[in-house]
């Protein structure tokens, strides 16, 4: 739901609530398909709001904090910097979040089809773009300012059932339910369609859906974000209260439940990346294995022994009795009293005695290959428990850490990293692209970590007043806030207070960071500054 219309509804208020009044500082690129914006709210603070296109793992994400572009960045939409936002709202039907800013200038956020894109509109022309900006500069923007806002119309409709049922009459029956519900309903897409026929247990008459549309409105008109996470599996995003909440972390708002969901969806590519060629390994031996297994299966070697051994009896019964003719024998069936007699294929040239040897021989052999297949079966079972374990566990690795125990050699290591960094044993989370935080796991790690890993300018931070992990962050400056707060937040889930609402968390750097006398890990703390979070797993 990263991109439904409502989602970006609700975020576009949040928008408004946080910069409007203030102003626009910069836009800049630093990844491919990726613009970062950066404001200064009305009371002072930086924010960055990063939008991501033409990517369906992600839209919107914010941060706290100024993060100015690096000096080979070029400047994008520049006639728009340090212009004042006057607004934030939605496209009355399409999914585009627009910032209002003075002079006639407005920046769109487009996020629907293939057309995903940031516009700079001035006075309802298209000044320029993030993505084919020669193609759309010159082009009208069609503001739609005479059209009713899609939630406006949806709530008319969830307050009046009749009409709803007349709307959802017109349901081509010919159509995928989920299809022609999400063209009748405004704001819908087909996966807002397809839970609305879920809630009717399946059942796609206009009234039952009727019925449906009117509690799922109320629930997309009070969102309740949510991040939602199975090992091995992506990150998911909603705003409807997820059925099953043992595996969602709630947020308070729309904004930070994304910006927390795209920081999951990275480091869930990140992870997969890092072991996409081992995956693609054990795959194929498991693959081959399960191969010859069913390649075993189809021969019965145990039923072929007993046939060689039962044809040798019989040619040794009949010794004296019987001649081949033509490459075979007819003898009676001395095992079975009246039955007919039983056709045996013998080599040329050998007498009945020499055919008998011949057969228990192949009997022998055959009892060996069944010994030999028995245990290459063995193997192949065993080899196969053991690939599908890794499989599972890679699919189910949440860190670098994992990873490496379960590839079973190192990962490489980040460009830059000193020696005794890539070597470190530590708990690492990736929180940005190149901002990375390192957690203690016992008292002399932390030490190791704060006084044998950490740099003078890496930012410490800890749990104020209970026991818990030191927690370094690496790549960021005090101004990276919202890297500063998430690093936070996990550095209070590994404190003895991890069960408390709100945890005290303080930050320095870590040159203001010295040891203490007494138990590992014990330090002084200067210059510190503190955070009140709640903790939130990595």
């Amino acid at each position: 739901m990263i991109r439904n219309y409502f989602t970006l509804y609700h975020a576009a208020r949040e928008l408004h609530e946080e910069i409007a009044g203030g102003y626009l500082f910069e836009i800049h690129s630093q990844q491919r398909n990726e613009l970062t914006l950066g404001f200064v709210t009305g009371d002072g603070r930086h924010l960055q709001l990063i939008v991501t296109v033409r990517a369906r793992e992600f839209s919107l994400a914010t941060r706290e904090g100024l993060n100015r572009k690096r000096r080979n960045s070029a400047a994008i939409m520049s006639r728009a910097y340090e212009l004042k936002v006057e607004s934030v709202d939605m496209a009355p039907l399409d999914r585009e979040i627009r910032i209002a800013l003075e002079g006639g200038w407005m920046l769109v956020l487009r996020f629907f089809s293939a057309e995903t894109n940031v516009l700079l509109v001035h006075d309802g022309i298209i000044a320029d773009a993030f993505k084919d900006a020669r193609e759309l500069a010159g082009q009208p923007y069609d503001a739609g300012s005479g059209d009713e806002p899609a939630f406006r119309s949806l709530e008319r409709l969830a307050a009046d059932r009749e009409r709803a049922v007349r709307l959802l009459s017109r349901a081509d029956p010919e159509m995928p339910a989920e299809r022609t519900i999400a063209s009748l309903l405004p704001g819908f897409d087909r996966d807002l369609a397809r839970r609305l026929v879920a809630r009717t247990g399946g059942g796609s008459s206009p009234e039952e859906l009727a019925r449906a549309l009117e509690a799922l409105f109320y629930e997309l008109a009070s969102p309740a974000p949510h991040v939602g996470e199975t090992a091995g599996q992506p990150p998911d995003f909603s705003i409807l209260e997820p059925a099953d909440t043992g595996d969602a972390a709630p947020f308070d708002s729309v904004l930070e439940a994304l910006s927390h969901y795209t920081r999951r969806m990275h480091r869930f590519l990140h992870l997969r990346s890092g072991s996409g060629d081992l995956r693609r390994e054990l795959r194929q031996q498991a693959a081959r294995a399960e191969k010859e297994l069913a390649e075993l299966e189809s021969v019965d070697l145990i039923e072929t022994a007993k046939r060689y051994e039962t044809f040798g009896h019989l040619l040794t019964g009949a010794f004296g009795s019987a001649t081949p003719v033509s490459g075979e024998v007819q003898v009676p069936d001395i095992f079975t009293p009246g039955a007919p007699s039983v056709s045996i294929p013998v080599k040329p040239g050998l007498s009945l005695q020499e055919g008998a040897a011949w057969y228990f021989s192949r009997a022998a052999k055959s009892r060996e290959k069944v010994r030999a297949t028995e245990a290459r079966r063995a193997q192949l079972d065993a080899l196969l428990r053991e690939l599908r374990m890794k499989l599972d566990r890679l699919e189910a690795a949440e860190s670098g850490d994992e990873l490496r125990q379960v590839i079973g050699k190192s990962l490489p290591p980040r460009k830059g990293a000193r020696p005794d960094e890539r070597q470190a044993k530590f708990r690492t989370v990736p929180l940005a692209e190149g901002i990375t935080l390192y957690v203690g796991k016992d008292a002399r790690n932390n030490e190791l970590l704060t006084f044998g890993h950490a740099r003078p300018d890496d930012i410490w931070l800890h749990a104020q007043g209970a026991s818990g992990s030191h927690c370094v962050l690496k790549g960021a400056g005090m101004h990276n806030m919202s890297e500063i707060r998430r690093a936070a937040e996990i550095a209070a889930w590994y404190s003895a207070a991890k069960n408390s609402g709100l945890v005290p968390v303080m930050y320095a750097l870590k040159k203001h960071v010295r040891k203490a006398k007494g138990a590992p890990g014990s330090v002084h703390v200067e210059r510190e500054k503190v955070l009140m979070v709640k903790p939130r797993r990595e």
